[in-house]
């Protein structure tokens, strides 16, 4: 068989990069080893961990209500089956949202691993058969999984990775998490949302370095009202699983000297690509030490026709990045001019949620832009005092000279929401003027952005 385009992997990416595929006309193959579309996003990433957030928030909002006489159930009222159910339902849902979007686009589903054979040729193997079919162009979007370190005891039971810790059989009474990165961070908020005792360790001062400063501190008091302990500046110099009283129990030792016990351990290590069964050395592609590809600016590697998108790129590796970079390269693939680069948005959910788009404070001292800031704090505003969210906050970041918005920074509730008002400002070039002249649903969280503007000028 030959097709126009075929893309190794149905996560975002690859579904993303195959849908514009088939837009464009081509002929197009999407090349999956798993029985279900939608990587690891749909079935032990994204999808299931927002879901089981979800359910977490909803928790935590009905002990808010507890104040106006809506009393919550206790912790132990809620079972796993009630905690975990509702992922199911989201994944089987979307999964066939996106075959049914492949059978209207006459997109081919190749059921197996693919590989390199030359860069015009992939092989596709299961158990039972090998084929070999012909690409003009090809899109590796293999993803990435759980990095789970070799002196690590893993049972997938009382030492998780990310993906298994969606698979408890009880809500423990404690974790330890350790990596204070997206996952490490999301994971400690949901579990002590749930009234469950969390010690986060992170060989770093600092969690999430790539945010601004004031919501790197931000989050940091935020978990720690919530419960989570924080051992930050900790290397782990050991991790057992002991016998306890109540059944088996996760030990951490640190080299301060410090311990941790838990009855579950989530090691959130970071994630490797998934790219050694690609034989990509046929191809001429080299990787890093994690299995990273080096692209260029349209997502090609250094074979032409090849082209890495999604979390085999690295960072940011979110599900919406991915899915852009997958419609970019597919349209450089296919010689349409792609739309200019513009700022993209990040999200981390935590509780509260997180999210930013454009520069940071740091980066635009770093760049000696004259810039200024401005604050609107969510406890100050009568739609984040109706919602109870005292830790919410909006920054603004501007340019003293022509006032233009450089970057925007959100905790609180919709915030991975909210940022997309001052994305679309920066894409248009907008000023903090045209905000505050700007007329806001009243009361809304929206009306922060006006806030912030104000209080950014009276800087001035």
């Amino acid at each position: 068989m030959k097709f126009d385009l075929v893309v190794i992997g149905a996560g975002p990416a690859g579904w993303s990069a195959a849908l514009q595929g088939a837009k464009l006309g081509l002929q197009v193959a999407v090349v999956e080893k798993d029985a279900l579309l939608g990587g690891s996003c749909v079935h032990t990433g994204t999808l299931p961990s927002k879901t089981l957030r979800h359910t977490a928030v909803q928790l935590v909002q009905s002990r808010r209500a507890a104040r106006i006489g809506v009393h919550a159930s206790p912790l132990e009222a809620l079972g796993i089956g009630e905690l975990m159910g509702p992922k199911n339902e989201v994944i089987d849902d979307h999964e066939r949202t996106i075959r049914s979007f492949f059978e209207r686009n006459k997109i081919k589903v190749l059921p197996g691993s693919g590989s390199f054979v030359d860069p015009q040729h992939v092989r596709i193997a299961t158990s039972l058969r090998e084929e070999i079919v012909q690409a003009s162009h090809v899109v590796i979007a293999t993803g990435s999984r759980p990095r789970r370190p070799e002196n690590f005891p893993f049972d997938d039971r009382v030492i998780c990775d990310s993906d298994s810790i969606l698979s408890l059989d009880a809500i423990p009474r404690s974790l330890a998490v350790l990596g204070g990165g997206v996952i490490g961070c999301e994971y400690a908020c949901i579990f002590a949302a749930l009234g469950v005792k969390v010690s986060l360790v992170d060989r770093r001062h600092d969690l999430l370095r790539f945010l601004d400063g004031d919501l790197q501190e931000a989050l940091k008091q935020s978990m720690r009202r919530m419960g989570a302990r924080l051992l930050l500046d900790e290397q782990v110099s050991s991790v057992s699983v002991q016998p306890g009283r109540t059944g088996k129990t996760a030990r951490v030792e640190l080299e301060s000297g410090r311990a941790i016990s838990a009855e579950r351990l989530l090691v959130a290590a970071g994630r490797e690509s998934n790219t050694t069964s690609l034989d990509l050395e046929k191809v001429g592609i080299p990787t890093d030490k994690t299995g990273l590809i080096e692209v260029n600016d349209h997502y090609q590697t250094t074979t032409e026709n090849i082209y890495a998108v999604g979390d085999v790129v690295g960072f940011p590796a979110l599900a919406s990045t991915g899915m852009h970079q997958g419609r970019l390269a597919v349209l450089h693939a296919a010689g349409v001019q792609k739309p200019e680069h513009v700022d993209l948005p990040i999200a981390v959910y935590t509780i509260p949620e997180l999210s930013m788009a454009g520069l940071t404070e740091e980066e635009c001292r770093k760049q000696q832009i004259p810039y200024e800031v401005g604050y609107s704090r969510y406890a100050e505003t009568p739609r984040g005092q109706i919602l109870g969210d005292t830790d919410g906050m909006l920054k603004l970041i501007f340019r003293r000279d022509d006032r233009r918005v450089v970057g925007v920074h959100l905790l609180g509730q919709q915030s991975s929401e909210m940022v997309h008002i001052g994305m679309m400002l920066m894409h248009t070039e907008g000023t903090v003027d045209q905000l505050v002249s700007s007329v806001f649903n009243y009361p809304t969280l929206s009306e922060a952005y006006r806030v912030a503007a104000l209080d950014g000028l009276n800087r001035l």
